[in-house]
């Protein structure tokens, strides 16, 4: 009864869009065989609304997801929230998931198991399950990820996101009390059960201390491991996450994808709001806060994720400073888009996708 509950609250949710019927893409999408070149590209239904537009290099307006597909880039990740409309919402997704699928461009999902945000400072349980038993919640957890998956059809899905201390607080909590594994799985295990091709990961932010968390979910039947890289907050060595990543290969058994990452081609600003890298010391010194600079840094990110025959995902592509120059809720990572302030592409685009 729960979950015929909750597949019928989130279908009518979406009855102002047509019906509950899967987004069928046509034609196919691009073959996952091939590596991985991707970027988050979430928040691109807020900025249009706001009447942002996105231009070539040639200031020609152009809807962005064609001309990431143009400079190579294959897949495109979103996040999925516990809201029954609006940020992250299904209602949300639907229209963007079927223009991903109409530009033959791959889907992954990002689901946080939350109303908002999550990562390792924060994995604040959804409203609706906060006073749930465990019991009813493995239920909830397998029946909203199966309705999703039935809905969306993507290729990739990671169960929670930047994960290091569990998810769902407090009842996902990562204490040894087998929980938060059993969550997990509940997540896994109804992706699986509408398609085995659909390929699972599991996030951790960073990769210190990874081999440790991942040996302790090594009984769950993932497909992959995901990274997070931010140079000011996981070191600025990237020999050092090369080996982590292979290490982490070796030992698992399983393959390593960069899952997030970004990189500065400015520290200038274009907003009131609060960029989260504004000097030089939260970079790496070879690669200068400028475009070149910005998509060197990718071309070296490129080469750690294709030797692992894996690929690569950048996060916020997006995130132009896209709600005014006076804004104080706008983009931190205006200066670390894919775009320039004025939305026209930058070099990076090509680094990631060619």
């Amino acid at each position: 009864m729960v979950v015929l509950n909750k597949v019928l609250i989130i279908c009518a949710t979406l009855l102002l869009m047509g019906s509950c019927q899967p987004i069928n893409p046509t034609p196919a999408p691009t073959s996952k065989t091939t590596l991985l070149r991707g970027t988050d590209f979430s928040q691109l239904p807020k900025i249009e609304q706001q009447g942002f537009i996105f231009y070539t290099q040639d200031s020609t307006a152009i809807d962005p997801l064609l001309l990431l597909k143009d400079k190579g880039i294959n897949c495109i990740r979103l996040k999925v929230w516990n809201n029954p409309t609006g940020d992250g919402s299904l209602n949300e997704l639907m229209p963007l998931v079927q223009r991903i699928k109409n530009h033959e461009l791959l889907l992954m999902l990002t689901l946080h198991y939350s109303n908002s945000w999550s990562d390792p400072g924060q994995q604040v349980i959804p409203s609706q399950w906060s006073n749930l038993s465990q019991a009813v919640l493995l239920d909830s957890v397998y029946s909203f990820t199966r309705n999703v998956i039935e809905l969306l059809e993507p290729d990739y899905v990671q169960i929670g996101n930047e994960i290091n201390h569990g998810f769902m607080h407090p009842a996902g909590l990562r204490n040894g009390n087998g929980n938060f594994q059993h969550l997990l799985q509940a997540g896994v295990s109804a992706v699986k059960s509408v398609d085995t091709s659909i390929t699972t990961l599991i996030h951790f932010a960073g990769y210190t201390n990874a081999q440790a968390f991942f040996q302790t979910i090594d009984t769950i039947d993932f497909d992959a491991v995901g990274l997070s890289y931010y140079p000011m907050w996981h070191g600025k060595n990237l020999s050092d996450l090369e080996t982590a990543c292979f290490d982490l290969r070796d030992d698992l058994g399983r393959p390593v994808f960069l899952l997030e990452t970004s990189y500065p081609f400015t520290l200038d600003w274009a907003d009131w709001t609060n960029n989260h890298i504004g000097s030089t010391d939260q970079i790496i010194d070879d690669f200068p806060p400028t475009r070149h600079g910005q998509a060197a840094f990718i071309g070296a990110m490129r080469q750690i994720s294709d030797s692992l025959g894996t690929g690569l995902v950048y996060w916020g592509g997006e995130l132009v400073p896209y709600m005014g120059p006076q804004s104080q809720q706008g983009s931190p990572y205006e200066n670390q888009a894919l775009f320039n302030f004025n939305g026209v592409e930058l070099p990076v685009i090509s680094a990631l996708g060619n």
